[in-house]
């Protein structure tokens, strides 16, 4: 069963803070480099040569542009996810609809894929004996979507840490309050405790706690495979973000990152782009051929008609 998510149609954008709009000069460059890599494609096809996931991605510039809408360089976009396929064998056999619809979803949200911002992840499972891309949204681009509302003025975390003085609760006088004297500036010593603020225009400070035994019973069922387990601190710091947003003021890309969240991270479900990317749809992992042919790797006829939407 699956739901859809969000068309790929023409709406209005919210450009996050430092985003610049692209000169129209450099987009004429980009779509010509887009028409290359759609020839190179082509004959590639008229060889009997299957395109690779990356052929694939540097075809689909034109739809990734157009999702950017001017507020990140399509070029240098393509190109990080590139880079990101080529680090690792296991998203360059993932399914290419779960790979072209994560990437789609980067552009959605505006995010910069890779290590550099830390906005949005390429991570590879392996569901039914073939391996799918995930789409994970880094605990940095979730507080750039929390700001892009215009009224949350800051977004802060820290993790309590052994030895350091840590009480909350509420009274008549503070209300709910915590209080955090950390015994040193160490961030070596094992984490208890994380912690979130959100300064809200008009609104005052929201704020949330959880100890780490509940954040860590939070995590998916294959979390070992992903970035809790290379980013632990990382991933601890964004579900508290996540607990808070309930009270947050949200764009259009922060709520849609939001219900990703839920139904990819927490449910296991897969992005995948559909009929040419004109679509994203959210479902179940498929076995391979069965029931969708869009949930194995590509072939030759699988991508005509993922291009002719038929």
């Amino acid at each position: 069963m699956t739901r859809t998510l969000l068309a790929t149609s023409d709406r209005t954008v919210m450009a996050g803070s430092g985003s610049t709009r692209v000169p129209s000069n450099l987009r004429s460059q980009e779509a010509a480099m887009s028409d290359l890599s759609n020839a190179a494609v082509a004959a590639q096809e008229r060889q009997g040569k299957q395109p690779t996931v990356m052929d694939l991605v540097h075809r689909q510039q034109s739809a990734i542009e157009a999702q950017l809408a001017g507020t990140l360089n399509s070029g240098a976009f393509v190109r990080a996810a590139i880079s990101e396929i080529k680090k690792s064998e296991y998203l360059q056999q993932a399914t290419a609809d779960s790979v072209l619809g994560s990437i789609m979803l980067a552009a959605q949200l505006k995010l910069e894929i890779g290590a550099a911002l830390g906005h949005f992840w390429l991570t590879p499972r392996r569901e039914h004996g073939t391996w799918v891309c995930v789409p994970i949204v880094g605990y940095q681009g979730l507080i750039e979507l929390a700001y892009r509302s215009g009224r949350v003025l800051r977004v802060e975390t820290f993790l309590v840490r052994e030895g350091d003085y840590f009480e909350y609760g509420a009274n008549s006088e503070r209300g709910r309050f915590f209080d955090w004297k950390p015994a040193d500036r160490e961030s070596t010593r094992p984490w208890t405790d994380a912690v979130v603020t959100a300064q809200i225009s008009g609104g005052g400070v929201v704020w949330e706690t959880l100890p780490k035994e509940k954040i860590l019973a939070r995590r998916p069922d294959k979390w070992d495979r992903g970035p809790w387990k290379t980013h632990e601190e990382e991933m601890a710091r964004k579900t508290l973000v996540r607990e808070v947003s309930p009270y947050l003021p949200k764009s259009t890309e922060f709520g849609l990152a939001i219900q990703v969240m839920r139904q990819v991270e927490d449910e296991g479900q897969v992005v995948r782009s559909i009929e040419g990317v004109q679509g994203l749809v959210v479902g179940d992992a498929v076995e391979p051929g069965v029931g969708d042919p869009l949930g194995r790797t590509a072939d030759t006829a699988d991508i005509t008609r993922m291009e002719q939407g038929t």
